[in-house]
């Protein structure tokens, strides 16, 4: 499957481009593979051509495919909507879990630490986009609950994701990465050095070059890396 190689090429020489306009160190913005479409068999091929982090958005998807492949320096990511009774098949997994949407989820990753030892990382949905359909804290909540949880010892908070709405009108787009950014950094601000939280997470196929202009650390592209195309 060659076009894995090809696309893996292309889409690291357009993340690199925006890095540069971005004016960030070459190489720090992360690639994660969404392969909730592909089976391990091809995650297998793309990580024989050089990806490492991988994303999942089904609980038991996440905890099958990582059970099938056991490679070492394989990180696994968690995107999806998360229901407390399926925390089972991701808190042993996921390496980051982006799509912390709601109290009662801290609350039981907590707990989950508290009984295995194993503290997972997390990131806070923040709702950027303004469609109805999206989850996510809005913006004055996601203060109000980085303050609340900060300095929990059984949590790792590290950063927030969000998505921008699906439009043609790149203005709105930069605008919505925009501001999550700058709540990013508001919360840093606020919370002082004690808050650790180093990861915005924003841009996907067809938007991640404007994330990563607008200060992204993780992209997350899926359509992009596996669709074979012409």
């Amino acid at each position: 499957m060659d076009f894995l190689a090809r696309n893996l090429g292309k889409i690291r020489e357009q993340i690199a481009a925006a890095e540069s306009r971005a004016g960030v160190v070459a190489g720090s913005v992360k690639l994660c593979a969404v392969s909730k479409t592909v089976d391990h068999d091809v995650i297998a091929l793309m990580h024989a051509c050089g990806q490492k982090v991988f994303a999942e958005n089904r609980p038991q998807a996440l905890r099958d495919k990582a059970a099938l492949l056991q490679h070492a320096d394989i990180h696994w990511h968690f995107i999806g909507t998360l229901q407390t009774n399926k925390i089972k098949y991701v808190y042993q997994v996921a390496d980051l879990v982006h799509s912390i949407d709601r109290r009662d989820l801290l609350d039981q990753f907590a707990a989950w630490f508290r009984k295995t030892g194993r503290k997972c990382p997390v990131l806070l949905e923040v709702h950027i986009s303004g469609e109805e359909t999206k989850q996510g804290f809005d913006c004055a909540e996601v203060l109000k609950v980085i303050e609340e949880y900060r300095e929990s010892p059984d949590l790792d908070i590290r950063g927030m994701m969000g998505m921008a709405p699906f439009v043609a009108d790149e203005n709105i787009v930069r605008a919505s990465f925009r501001r999550l950014r700058d709540l990013f950094e508001q919360s840093r601000a606020r919370q002082g050095p004690a808050y650790h939280a180093v990861e915005l997470s924003m841009g996907m196929s067809g938007d991640f070059t404007i994330a990563i202009e607008e200060g992204a650390t993780i992209v997350r592209i899926g359509t992009a890396l596996f669709a074979k195309g012409e």
